[in-house]
């Protein structure tokens, strides 16, 4: 099996050292954690009963994309606002170190969650549309959380959606030059920003996750647990719906089940119209780009998932540039 290019491969010894350091226990066991192709996870036990999750950023040399710099900070702040402004179940952070002192990259331990991810749990169809409902309904939640700039916080705030999706799609397109490529797509999708740029800047600013998929929830007897968020920026909520129903490679009016939930609790109802269609399509051209130019950072050109980034890319494009055009 080959690895992911940008896992931190820390020691027990560092594991140990920094659990001390901050107090949380002695520990007696350590053993990697999750799926994840981007942080290293760790599941750590001490003496005090307590298991916990230890996630470390890539190591300081590994070359990641311009929007993935210091998204571990990221991840911790995206928590917090959770816990400050819904009920949303998530879990503590109880200690983070960014200065790599102890160990050499960023990391952070957080409360070790009970629970599967909703993509291994085996619900009757009753069951997994009300799963849905619910997951749906926290996306609501988030979208409660206002902002007056917009885009990553590790990467710079912008005044408008439009000044914030094309300074991200600019820094993937230098990105990806700077890896030896060229991406064509990634240069028409900046041409069509441009285009809908009286549409982009209408866009509201609140809290969007990005990646709420399956993989980022956990189901625990009948409550649901959000995982992973540090993908979040500041923008388009209607951006948010990428992970819902029929997917990424659907235009967003094959989504009129999900937004009827939607709207049956959002305090903004999200309308099926030209400019949502043509913003949710802004942001799915946005998530191909980020597809098609991270492969190159993390896998070998005969890697299963170099093949599927570029496959999913391709579908993405397409779909969102039928629309935008």
């Amino acid at each position: 099996m080959i690895k992911s290019r940008t896992k931190y491969e820390a020691t027990e010894e560092e594991i140990k050292s920094l659990f001390k350091e901050y107090g949380v226990g002695k520990v007696i066991k350590t053993r990697p954690l999750g799926d994840g192709e981007f942080n290293a996870a760790f599941m750590v036990t001490c003496d005090n009963g307590n298991d916990y999750v230890l996630k470390i950023a890539p190591p300081k040399g590994a070359r990641v994309l311009t929007y993935e710099k210091n998204m571990m900070d990221s991840e911790v702040y995206w928590y917090g606002k959770m816990k400050e402004n819904t009920d949303i179940l998530c879990p503590e952070v109880y200690a983070s170190d960014f200065s790599g002192k102890i160990i050499k990259s960023s990391c952070f331990i957080m409360q070790m969650m009970p629970g599967e991810p909703l993509w291994k749990c085996d619900f009757t169809p009753e069951e997994a549309a009300r799963v849905q409902a619910e997951k749906i309904g926290m996306l609501t939640k988030i979208h409660t959380v206002k902002n007056d700039r917009y885009g990553y916080r590790q990467s710079g705030l912008h005044p408008s959606w439009y000044d914030a999706i094309k300074a991200m799609t600019g820094s993937l397109i230098k990105d990806c030059r700077e890896l030896g490529y060229d991406t064509p797509d990634g240069e028409t999708f900046l041409i069509l920003i441009e285009k809908h740029e009286d549409t982009l800047r209408k866009a509201p600013c609140r809290m969007v996750n990005f990646d709420l998929w399956d993989s980022n929830v956990l189901y625990d007897n009948g409550k649901l647990i959000w995982i992973d968020p540090e993908r979040g920026f500041w923008g388009d909520p209607v951006a948010d719906f990428i992970t819902l129903g029929p997917g990424q490679k659907a235009p967003l009016s094959d989504k009129k089940n999900e937004i009827e939930i939607y709207n049956r609790t959002a305090a903004e109802k999200i309308e099926l119209n030209r400019d949502n269609e043509i913003r949710y399509a802004c942001a799915v051209a946005y998530l191909a780009l980020i597809e098609e130019v991270e492969k190159y950072v993390r896998y070998e050109p005969d890697h299963p998932n170099y093949i599927r980034n570029t496959v999913d890319a391709r579908d993405m494009y397409d779909m969102a540039f039928a629309v935008m055009k």
